[in-house]
């Protein structure tokens, strides 16, 4: 009885320390974006392309502008015009998933069930 009692509060305590990360990492990514407001620019999107790359659309003002971000420069790639601005994912018809909804959706497919919104 003591082995299974062990492995109860060993499990116990991962899954408080796998929800406590997700806490902080939601309230801090939050907290970091908040920080870096301003009144006249902000950021639209990102996308990684690489290890320490990334492409970002910035509007400043009523201009939208492409970045080249890497470790030693920042380069403009393009002005872009608010027609070029198409998101891509809702125009498919795919709805952009949140970590909730892709949690919720696994856990449909273990019980069996199955979300109909997820269909192909």
């Amino acid at each position: 009885m003591p082995g299974f009692f062990t492995g109860f509060v060993t499990f116990l305590f991962a899954a408080i320390i796998i929800y406590l990360s997700y806490l902080c990492s939601k309230y801090l990514g939050k907290g970091l974006v908040r920080g870096s407001s301003s009144r006249y620019m902000r950021m639209l999107d990102q996308m990684m392309v690489g290890q320490n790359r990334t492409l970002v659309i910035v509007q400043a003002g009523e201009r939208y502008l492409l970045l080249g971000v890497g470790p030693d420069r920042i380069s403009t790639l393009a002005e872009l015009s608010e027609e070029d601005l198409i998101p891509l994912g809702e125009e498919a018809g795919e709805p952009a998933m949140d970590f909730s909804r892709l949690l919720s959706r696994i856990g449909h497919k273990k019980d069996g069930s199955e979300d109909k919104r997820w269909r192909g």
